[in-house]
């Protein structure tokens, strides 16, 4: 069943998604490069309190350590709650779904920052690499990876990567035993990607942007 609910599943449900969320809105980012910086990330970069714009301030050192608690945030209890509703019969993709999301609109709309977040980015490798045990870390470095190599539009850059995890986690629930179903992984993966679509909407606009070394590269078989 996708929408129905018992009392105990409905109960633990709200409880885990109360827990992923507040733990999903503490800016880690913020609070690390306030604290060894003494600097706001919300003054560089596109303004946001992500691990992007510690890693401006900070250099790869602050922007590594802020990336990893961003990532942790999600992924540690949304897997937390995994175990549990593992246990459980009854229980639901949608049920997943929703804790998987919970940490993701706590850092997209962190209530510590009146309700202003990032662009959550690695809250949601976070808890993707919940929901597939881990497979996600390399297959989002996989997609990330190339496509930060041959555009700067970093809204393009996250659209196609979650697109891409959607479409390979999908895929590897068959070869591999991961945590998730495939209707969890449709589920999350939609309200994933409409959650970065609305955080990175201002940029779209600007298209694919790309790196002056494919201009080049064009140009000579031009």
């Amino acid at each position: 069943m996708f929408f129905c609910f018992s009392g105990d599943i409905l109960s633990d449900l709200i409880f885990w998604f109360i827990v992923s969320f507040i733990s999903g809105s503490i800016p880690y980012s913020l609070i690390i490069s306030s604290l060894i910086m003494k600097k706001d990330v919300r003054d560089v970069g596109d303004g946001n309190p992500g691990a992007t714009n510690a890693w401006i301030i900070g250099g790869w050192q602050i922007g590594t350590i802020a990336m990893i608690l961003d990532i942790s945030k999600s992924a540690i209890p949304v897997s937390l709650a995994i175990r549990e509703f593992s246990s459980i019969s009854g229980f639901n993709s949608l049920t997943i779904s929703l804790i998987a999301l919970a940490p993701i609109l706590g850092h997209a709309w962190s209530p510590l920052l009146k309700f202003k977040g990032g662009k959550a980015l690695a809250s949601s490798w976070g808890s993707w690499i919940a929901l597939t045990g881990g497979i996600a870390f390399p297959l989002a470095m996989m997609f990330l990876a190339p496509l930060h190599a041959v555009q700067k539009n970093h809204a393009v850059t996250v659209t196609l990567s979650i697109l891409g995890l959607l479409i390979a986690s999908y895929y590897f629930i068959m070869v591999f035993a991961i945590p998730a179903s495939g209707l969890t992984i449709v589920v999350f993966g939609t309200l994933n990607l409409l959650v970065v679509i609305y955080k990175h909407r201002k940029e779209y606009s600007e298209g694919v942007l790309f790196r002056g070394w494919i201009r080049n590269v064009s140009n000579l078989f031009g």
